[in-house]
């Protein structure tokens, strides 16, 4: 026979260019999937952020709303010691605009902000690219027509969009709040321009230990690389704040901006340039490490290994509890720390309003109903901010959930003798274990900072428990959405409501929005608990809906199919 070599008469399809939009959505783009994959984590930042740079505009009209409370404020910051006020702040330099919104925000919550900002590039650029060459999960990237280089360039830069995405939601919220709620008279608003400069530091910073954790991955691994560049932030904080260290100052970057104070427009552009600069080397080094090392190997130092009862080999509930307790243990031992750091310091704030009348006066107009002679009063103040981190705390473990099916793990889970509905409360149980393990380091971290600080606080360490009871709350709204309706949906579900709840609690008071719309938050129904003042109906609302979030994602994944 005879072959023609003519034209074919079907020729082959070509290939055809993904849209930009699903590249962004993840397909055909590492950028795109590793911000389609860091949503969650892009939620609970924006929305923080965001959420309280408004609630702090909204507040202090209501909290400092006179001349003479903001001296008061003065006062009180002049009470504490000096290391003490130094470590959250250059208040010498700030002086008089201490008083201002931007520099009682830089004071308060700045240390917040950098530091919450700066563990958020650790744990995700120690994840990013070590933690998916351990599990192999990077290997059928690896073998595509990307290069190692490549792969690592759009995975730091999908995470660093992320961040300043979030950075811009902050910078607009504190213009925006500052301008609509602040006091002209009083220096209370904001330009655009100092909220942006104020951002640009955080994002330095973050960059910089981000850069950092980047270095140590390919040597250290995950854990190892998170753990000493998060050990390495808290001890230049604190080096930098106290004033110890000696020559080793010149290497640490809070040092190197201790003068920038952006909020009340002083700048120090050399010091946020160096640090920036430093970050942006120390990113290069580390991209460069992962495409020099092969896949997944490292000098093996990690974590310590898990006792056999919490590797899931006695039971569905084991399993899903030892998959929480690496999460657990990140949320308690940040939860400790700030809540030692905190209660260390509220044992002066009562000693000092105790003996001084007139503050106390002060103050007991201000926040009526509070007892400021006791530690677990000024606790009670902070509680709302612990209350919105139970509840992306809980996002995170709804998360862990929610990934036996949409990574493909539940298939093989249910080809064991398991029942679906026993998958969901088992994973459930082990959320809300994994709850019970950082309440329990939350409340060990504010006691051993009472003892430090001399406080006493009493009821406070009872009244921890709250913040387990949002927690578990949240962990059965999240379970039901994952089984009722789609888990791939679960998390992000959950830290919307969280953010809904934050900005409602906290909103609504200051613009005397109507009372009905305040009780729709569960944080409004809690009472006062670090003072030993419960509301019962915020008790019973949490306990039922964890336990009945359970029971209904429990009944809903038995009448779905399983999906990705």
């Amino acid at each position: 026979m005879a072959a023609s070599a003519g034209t074919p008469r079907h020729p082959a399809a070509t290939l055809s260019t993904i849209p930009l939009r699903r590249r962004l959505y993840g397909l055909g783009s590492i950028y795109g999937k590793t911000i389609r994959d860091s949503r969650l984590s892009f939620i609970i930042a924006a929305g923080l952020f965001g959420g309280l740079a408004l609630a702090l505009g909204a507040a202090i009209g209501t909290v400092f709303p006179t001349p003479e409370t903001r001296k008061e404020l003065g006062t009180l910051v002049g009470s504490m010691p000096a290391a003490m006020v130094n470590l959250f702040g250059n208040v010498t330099l700030m002086g008089a605009k201490m008083g201002t919104l931007g520099g009682y925000v830089t004071w308060k919550y700045g240390s917040l902000f950098t530091l919450g900002t700066a563990l958020w590039s650790i744990l995700a650029l120690s994840g990013t690219l070590a933690g998916e060459a351990a599990k192999g999960s990077l290997d059928i990237v690896a073998v595509s027509p990307f290069g190692k280089r490549r792969i690592a360039i759009e995975k730091v830069a999908a995470h660093l969009t992320l961040v300043w995405v979030a950075l811009a939601v902050l910078a607009v919220m504190q213009t925006v709040s500052s301008n609509a709620f602040g006091d002209a008279s009083l220096g209370d608003q904001i330009p655009l321009a100092a909220s942006a400069a104020f951002s640009v530091w955080v994002a330095a910073t973050a960059l910089f230990f981000g850069g950092l954790t980047l270095v140590l991955a390919p040597l250290l691994g995950r854990a190892g690389s998170a753990g000493v560049s998060a050990l390495a932030m808290l001890l230049a904080w604190m080096a930098s704040g106290l004033g110890v260290g000696g020559p080793l100052l010149g290497l640490d970057p809070f040092h190197w901006t201790e003068n920038n104070v952006p909020l009340v427009q002083i700048y120090d552009w050399g010091g946020v340039l160096a640090v920036a600069a430093v970050g942006a080397l120390l990113t290069a080094v580390g991209i460069e490490l992962f495409n020099r090392r092969d896949l997944g190997v490292t000098s093996g130092l990690s974590m310590p290994s898990l006792p056999a009862g919490l590797l899931g080999v006695r039971g569905p509930v084991s399993r899903a509890f030892g998959d929480q307790v690496p999460r657990a243990l990140s949320w308690g031992i940040g939860l400790a720390i700030w809540g030692a750091l905190l209660a260390s310091l509220v044992g002066s704030f009562s000693d000092t309003i105790g003996k001084d009348p007139g503050l106390l006066t002060a103050f007991r107009s201000i926040f009526p109903g509070y007892d400021f002679t006791t530690a677990g009063g000024w606790l009670q103040l902070y509680l709302e901010l612990f209350l919105i981190v139970a509840g992306f705390a809980a996002a995170t473990f709804v998360s862990k959930w929610a990934s036996d099916e949409t990574d493909g793990r539940l298939e093989l889970v249910l080809a064991t003798p398991m029942a679906r509905a026993r998958w969901v409360i088992a994973g459930g149980i082990g959320a809300l274990l994994a709850v019970l393990l950082a309440t329990v380091m939350w409340t060990v971290g504010i006691g051993i900072g009472a003892s430090a600080g001399g406080g006493t606080i009493g009821d406070a360490l009872l009244g921890s428990a709250s913040f387990g009871l949002v927690a578990a709350a949240f962990v059965g709204v999240g379970v039901a959405v994952g089984g009722v309706w789609r888990t791939s949906l679960a998390a992000e579900v959950t830290a919307v409501l969280v953010v809904v709840t934050y900005l409602i609690d906290l909103l609504a008071p200051p613009l005397n929005l109507p009372d009905w719309f305040h009780q729709l938050a569960l944080t409004a129904h809690m009472g006062q608990p670090m003072i030993g003042v419960w509301d019962p109906v915020g008790v019973v609302a949490c306990v039922v809906l964890a336990v009945g979030g359970i029971a209904l994602g429990a009944w809903g994944v038995t009448r779905r199919d399983i999906a990705r």
